[in-house]
């Protein structure tokens, strides 16, 4: 009798984009020798490949000799690290992700190569390997956010687009690499105090040039990311007070919009030139050189303007400002004969922690904050919100006093005069029991 073959169909975990699961065509038959009823995944969604693979398969079972004996392919040779290095680059190029991004994953390949130069084939990585590349990092003192950002970005390197994109790998040691616990990130929030002092010496230091206070006072309003801000062109600079980044130079690939005070964006379209908000950068820091610095040789040497020479500037320039903060306190330390504190810093970054820290406590929505801003609830969260404990701390006791104040007077009362409390608790050496009192 006929051994049959049976198409059934198998639901992946995986869904497709209108919500449907997706599923593939399975072949089952009854095995007269071994009693069992095996299952042979046809590996396609076409019902007519499929089918095409059950006759083949019913053939094989049912007339000898209709399976010839193939020869085994040969393994292909192991592709190096240069052929993945070199695909991994033109697949994310072909996808327009990010070049920085793209610039940073072949960092870390490189990094993962040098990290062990006997092993010629990135295929020659196994779990084990990769947890040994865990131990060295931690033990060259990266922290696990670092870490666990390296083990993310070699996760999807090697199984996304070496192996599924590209199909050089079979297999992704990094797959089941557990990453390490991370403790609650410190967000730092830069206060008024320090925005006034940053303020202050920078208009001393540049003869009140407008220009990088009005960068800080935008960042700290709106919440952007640095190169986001730098970014924008003039015709970003709309009417009644509004600016926008475009979608280009947006992290998200999105527009983004926020909204200025009047004078605060008359002092923005002062600034823009060249077709960049910020145009004036370059022009306004060689005249500063050479009238107010007196050096006209480090004039010269002024670029045109271009967003990360403008971030760039800022980030020495609070270098600058935390180096002069630390040799007054190391002055002030050795006045008083005791031993200098160390005072802390904050980078162009922590401006826009402040901003969206700023949103949460004047009470604005999650949602509403992460459109601004441009990232997710969750990771604002983690990352960016931070309502001081202390505030809150003392907002809930001055609400819980508030309504129970008066109850807790009385039990004080209650147990200062040896009584029992109004309502049929009884006190007894301070400790409240649930038994009643009798009439």
């Amino acid at each position: 009798m006929a051994i049959q073959v049976h198409l059934v169909k198998t639901y992946l975990k995986k869904r497709k984009r209108n919500g449907q699961r997706e599923y593939r065509w399975t072949m089952r038959w009854d095995d007269p020798e071994t009693g069992k009823r095996p299952a042979v995944s046809t590996g396609t969604a076409d019902r007519t490949l499929a089918e095409t693979i059950q006759k083949a398969k019913w053939a094989e079972l049912n007339i000898p000799g209709a399976a010839p004996d193939e020869p085994e392919p040969e393994p292909a040779p192991a592709a190096t690290w240069k052929d993945c290095r070199a695909a991994l680059s033109r697949a994310m190029a072909a996808d327009r992700l990010r070049p920085s991004y793209v610039s940073d994953a072949l960092m870390l390949f490189d990094g993962l190569q040098a990290l062990f130069p006997s092993i010629a084939s990135p295929s020659e990585i196994t779990g084990d390997i990769a947890n040994e590349y865990k131990r060295q990092r931690s033990e060259l003192g990266l922290s696990p956010w670092s870490i666990r950002g390296d083990l993310s970005t070699l996760k999807a390197i090697f199984g996304k687009w070496l192996g599924r994109e590209c199909g050089l790998l079979t297999d992704n040691p990094f797959g089941n690499i557990k990453a390490p616990r991370c403790d609650e990130p410190d967000v730092r929030i830069v206060t008024a105090a320090e925005s006034g002092e940053l303020f202050a010496w920078l208009a001393n230091r540049w003869n009140n040039w407008r220009l990088p206070a009005v960068y800080l006072e935008v960042a700290a309003l709106v919440g952007w990311r640095a190169n986001e801000l730098a970014s924008m062109r003039e015709e970003d600079i709309l009417a009644d007070g509004y600016i926008r980044v475009a979608a280009e130079s947006s992290k998200t690939r999105r527009y983004k919009f926020g909204w200025l005070p009047p004078q605060l964006h008359t002092d923005l379209k002062a600034c823009s030139t060249g077709g960049w908000a910020f145009g004036r950068f370059s022009d306004d820091l060689r005249r500063l050189l050479i009238l107010w610095k007196r050096r006209p040789h480090h004039a010269a040497k002024v670029c045109d303007f271009a967003p990360q020479r403008l971030v760039g500037w800022l980030q020495d320039e609070l270098q600058r400002f935390h180096e002069s903060r630390q040799a007054e306190e190391d002055r002030e330390a050795e006045e008083a004969a005791r031993e200098p504190e160390a005072v802390p810093m904050f980078t162009l970054h922590d401006f826009r922690r402040t901003a969206i820290t700023g949103m949460q406590m004047a009470g604005v929505t999650e949602k509403e904050a992460s459109v601004q801003v441009g990232c997710t609830p969750e990771v604002m969260r983690r990352h960016y919100e931070r309502l001081d404990g202390m505030v809150i701390a003392k907002r809930i006791s001055e609400r819980r006093l508030a309504v129970a104040a008066p109850e807790t007077i009385q039990m004080h009362a209650a147990r200062l005069a040896g009584a029992s409390r109004p309502g049929g608790y009884a006190l007894d050496e301070g400790t409240i029991s649930t038994q009643t009192i009798a009439g």
